[in-house]
C-alpha cells in the first residue's frame, strides 16, 4: 500500500513536469491542490504503514477521489486530443495506480490485517 502511495506521489511529479508552465499565476494559487496531489499520498502511505483499518479506508477514500479525478482528466483528454500522448500515459498509470490502492484497501478494511513483530 505504501508503494502504491509512492508510486502516486511519482506520478503527480511525472504530470507536474509535463504540464506547461508558461503561467505563473496558474500555479500560485495551487497550495490546495499540490498538498492533496503531492503530499496527501505520502502521508496515506505513511498511515497505512501503521496497519490500522482506518488508515485503510482513508486510502480508499484518497483513491476513490483520485481515480474518479483521473477519469474525468483522460476522459477530457482523450476527446478533446489536445494533450501529449506522455499525459495521458501517465494519467491511465495513477488510474491504474489508485484503483489499486482502492483495492487492496477494501482487503485491509474487511480482513484482520496484522502486522506482527519482528520481536
Amino acid at each position: 500500500m505504501a508503494m502504491l502511495c509512492v508510486g502516486l506521489f511519482a506520478g503527480a511529479m511525472a504530470l507536474q513536469s509535463l504540464q506547461s508552465t508558461g503561467d505563473p499565476t496558474a500555479q500560485s494559487g495551487s497550495v490546495i491542490w499540490n498538498a492533496f496531489q503531492f503530499w496527501m499520498p505520502l502521508l496515506v502511505g505513511a498511515l497505512c504503514l501503521t496497519g490500522k483499518r482506518w488508515a485503510f479506508m482513508t486510502a480508499v477514500i484518497y483513491g476513490t477521489i483520485g481515480l474518479a479525478l483521473d477519469i474525468s482528466t483522460a476522459v477530457q483528454s482523450v476527446t478533446n486530443e489536445f494533450d501529449s500522448a506522455a499525459f495521458i500515459v501517465v494519467i491511465f498509470t495513477t488510474a491504474l495506480l489508485n484503483f489499486l490502492l482502492i483495492t487492496f484497501g477494501g482487503k485491509g478494511v474487511l480482513s484482520e490485517m496484522k502486522i506482527k513483530d519482528i520481536s
